[in-house]
């Protein structure tokens, strides 16, 4: 929202008020010639992103097989690139301050083609995780396209940046999941990576050819190194336990060990980003009210489709004889996916008509409970095709929606001078919750097999659990909306 041009005091954001499109930008811009293409660009380098994130979703069976790993070590195929991409985002986005967003933005994307190469000629499972948690640094992409939009538009054009390139997040992890599926059948699992680099260097071209340079001085500040290490051992620590807690026992004093270690690193990686001057994960945005509830949010949008992206092809792709497999090939399950996709996009597509309407914490509750609602879906019939494929269908329209609102909600919220830091910080949050999910899922599923619970039970369990994290974001948007004022 625009500073007021006399003395009188700026207007004060309700919870219905749309985005704020007329805020200073943080860059002088060097002038977009071509908008639509500038914005098309960065949404192309935010879709390959989201891409190589799910990419491997419908394959992770078939690479189980191939590179002779248990579940749960194949599980990591996915949390290695949401784990390294949560720690790497913010020390990225400080580079991108500090030397021009469009320059590192370029290395970032020629750095992640170089490491899907590499993963598509890994000879083994290690090989293949290093080379996926070099990939977690094109989670950088999102801030960094957000930044130069945020600071070469204006207007209506940002108000436009802010619904594409968000929405891409959602819409090419619902595409790869499809995509994937096909490539796997037809091909081999290395072809996902191939295809991948073809599109993201595709997308760097773009990129060079539409982002002009921004004009703005360089930010100097120093990188935060132990708030960069308290950040990657608190992570590593927490997801660990929870992933390995089925195998090691929830009570071990392993398992206790290393998720207490976890948790105390996380609390010292608050006290010491309190203290320093360029903190690589700002809390102290956190000092404004709203932005919690938006984080509550932020990790329910983030963790909610990915428990589907796990749990979801190993249960199709199970043999009928399981008792609770759908006994579909990796292509009719990738299909099966297909319409959640589109409605990822629909729903992106849907958020300014919602917020026109119903004010960004009303699409941000619809958001929640559409969500929830597919997940409620899935979990009392995860035997049955249908319902499977209409829930997950559902959900992805709620899952589109929150991708969207999140954005616009860090935008309107937090102060004019604090976006970048919140838009950052809001971005390492929904990896967090994404990345949680693998080691959920995982930890579900081995815990059903060790009790010998019912075939289905872990899939109903994990979808139980995507419901409550839905409704814990429909509670977050609801105490967001009886916030009427930004309290800063």
């Amino acid at each position: 929202m625009s500073p007021a041009p006399t003395a009188t005091a700026e207007p004060t954001p309700t919870a219905s008020t749309p985005m704020p499109v007329d805020r200073a930008p943080a860059e002088s811009p060097a002038g977009v010639r071509r908008p639509r293409l500038f914005v098309f660009a960065l949404s192309a380098v935010v879709f390959a992103f989201s891409m190589m994130q799910t990419l491997v979703v419908p394959a992770l069976p078939t690479l189980g097989r191939d590179l002779g790993a248990t579940g749960q070590a194949t599980g990591w195929i996915l949390t290695a690139f949401l784990l390294a991409g949560a720690v790497l985002a913010p020390v990225v986005g400080n580079l991108g301050d500090r030397f021009g967003h469009r320059r590192v933005l370029l290395i970032v994307v020629f750095v992640f083609a170089a490491a899907t190469i590499g993963a598509a000629l890994a000879p083994s499972l290690g090989v293949l995780l290093v080379a996926r948690v070099v990939q977690g640094v094109s989670t950088a992409t999102f801030p960094l396209a957000l930044a130069l939009a945020r600071g070469m538009l204006s207007g209506p054009r940002l108000t436009a940046a802010f619904g594409w390139i968000p929405g891409m997040i959602g819409l090419g992890a619902g595409v790869a999941l499809v995509v994937g599926g096909v490539i796997v059948d037809a091909l081999s699992w290395r072809w996902l990576f191939a295809i991948g680099a073809a599109l993201i260097l595709a997308s760097a071209l773009m990129v060079i050819a539409w982002v002009p340079r921004s004009i703005a001085p360089a930010v100097k500040r120093r990188t935060d190194w132990p708030g960069i290490a308290l950040l990657a051992g608190g992570l590593v620590g927490v997801l660990l336990a929870v992933s390995q807690g089925g195998v090691w026992g929830w009570g071990s004093p392993a398992t206790l060990a290393v998720g207490a270690a976890g948790v105390v690193l996380l609390v010292l990686l608050v006290v010491v980003e309190l203290r320093t001057a360029a903190p690589v994960v700002d809390v102290r945005t956190f000092r404004h009210g709203p932005l919690i509830l938006i984080s509550l949010l932020t990790v329910a949008v983030g963790f909610v489709p990915y428990v589907c992206y796990i749990a979801l092809p190993l249960l199709m792709q199970a043999p009928a004889a399981t008792g609770y497999g759908h006994g579909m090939s990796v292509t009719a399950s990738a299909l099966a996916m297909l319409p959640s996709a589109v409605l990822v996009f629909v729903g992106g597509r849907l958020t300014p008509v919602l917020v026109t309407r119903c004010g960004a914490a009303g699409a941000a509750i619809i958001a929640a409970a559409v969500m929830a609602v597919g997940a409620v879906c899935l979990a009392l019939w995860p035997t049955t095709p249908w319902a499977v494929i209409a829930g997950f269908s559902v959900l992805g329209l709620g899952n589109g929606i929150g991708y969207a609102i999140c954005a616009q909600l860090v935008m309107l919220w937090s102060p004019a001078d604090e976006t970048g830091a919140a838009t950052g910080l809001n971005s390492v949050v929904r990896t967090i919750g994404s990345a949680a999910a693998a080691p959920v899922v995982a930890a579900l599923l081995a815990a059903g097999a060790v009790t010998g619970a019912e075939a289905a039970l872990p899939y109903s369990l994990a979808f139980w659990v995507a419901a409550g994290a839905s409704l814990l974001g429909v509670a977050a948007a609801c105490a967001l909306l009886a916030r009427p004022r930004r309290t800063a």
